[in-house]
């Protein structure tokens, strides 16, 4: 192949922290084909984080997943859209993650060569993976995919920052539009996700941020998307200590700047996880049934409070494949809550880590 080389990357039907997590792969594909001209196609929700990306040439938004796009006449009319969106034809198309029959028709009708997992219609792929584990490590799977489109070496890296100087500054006007001293350590809380399964109980969350105020001399900031408002309120009237919600109120490069500002970040497995680790934030993740991959952690290796056992987590997996809108807010089941986290577990990583030493309450000793 020559420098008119033309490479597609799929990257549909998933969220923000899966673009964040796909980083590294597009670093090998850049580096492989290094004068290739690059387009990458994300869903809706995922483009934020791509958008600055140096690392390909073109980005395209499909809303082939998103509403209104259910049926099968939108489903088709959106693949029309994106064929002539996406043309002339490409010498090699990648489809990363699980991929669907849709995608792999995408792919069948723009590339000369086709990499992924199959679905229902395996045949229209060139170099067919065979069926996705969603069981499976995610990394692996992807390192997968590299190597049978030629791809080789990719090193695994901490996700790259998504905020830029603009960001900082916004950041800075609602810290201080909110009241928030600067001569404070900040503390991030992400409580949102979009399964009830990756959440933890609003009481805990209650008491952990509580016990945190109490050893410690830090602003205590809530952050999320607009529809995790009433969950962070279900948190905060359960606290004793003054807190703040930002919940809806950054976009997602204001949050990476926002988190970079942080000492510490508290999360769930979503994308805050990843904003941290590009920032060199410290961060305790509490995860449930997914495994915050070690080979992609940063400058600091995330602490990750994990007590969900093999059994429980092949069940909630398998229960989550009944959605496949990717959301589940059933609060009432009863795996939901990471119920098995304790606050002592999670406190106990804060004070091992050591990240707010030289913040302590006078006369207060954890």
């Amino acid at each position: 192949m020559n420098g008119a080389e033309r490479i597609l990357i799929i990257l549909d039907e998933c969220g923000p922290g899966d673009a964040a997590r796909i980083g590294f792969c597009l670093s090998a594909v850049r580096e492989a084909h290094p004068r290739a001209h690059i387009v990458l196609m994300v869903a809706e929700l995922a483009a934020p984080v791509v958008e600055r990306s140096l690392l390909v040439d073109e980005v395209v938004v499909s809303r082939l997943y998103g509403p209104g796009r259910r049926s099968r006449v939108g489903k088709a009319l959106e693949l029309f859209r994106l064929v002539r969106r996406l043309a002339p034809r490409y010498d090699l198309v990648v489809t990363f993650w699980w991929g669907s029959s849709a995608l792999n028709l995408l792919a069948w009708a723009l590339g000369r060569r086709r990499v992924g997992y199959s679905n229902r219609l395996p045949r229209l792929l060139t170099t067919d993976l065979g069926r996705y584990d969603p069981f499976g490590d995610p990394v692996q799977q992807n390192l997968a995919i590299l190597s049978a489109a030629g791809i080789h070496g990719a090193v695994l890296a901490s996700p790259d920052p998504v905020h830029d100087a603009l960001d900082v500054d916004s950041v800075h006007e609602l810290l201080d539009r909110v009241g928030l001293p600067r001569t404070q350590p900040l503390v991030i809380l992400h409580a949102g996700s979009d399964w009830a399964c990756q959440q933890w109980l609003p009481e805990r969350w209650a008491e952990m941020a509580d016990s945190l105020s109490d050893r410690y001399r830090v602003n205590l900031v809530f952050s999320g998307v607009a529809e995790d408002s009433a969950y962070i309120e279900d948190v905060r009237k359960r606290m004793r200590s003054p807190s703040v919600s930002l919940a809806g109120q950054t976009t997602v490069s204001q949050l990476g700047a926002l988190v970079a500002e942080a000492r510490l970040c508290i999360c769930v497995d979503t994308m805050v996880y990843e904003l941290a680790q590009a920032a060199g934030t410290s961060t305790v993740v509490l995860a449930g049934p997914t495994r915050p991959h070690p080979g992609l952690a940063g400058r600091r290796p995330p602490l990750v409070v994990n007590r969900t056992g093999p059994e429980l987590r092949l069940t909630i997996l398998t229960c989550q494949q009944q959605y496949p809108e990717g959301v589940c807010h059933r609060y009432e089941c009863p795996m939901s809550g990471l119920r098995q986290i304790s606050v002592d577990d999670v406190l106990a990583e804060i004070e091992a880590g050591g990240v707010l030493s030289g913040a302590e309450v006078s006369g207060v000793h954890p």
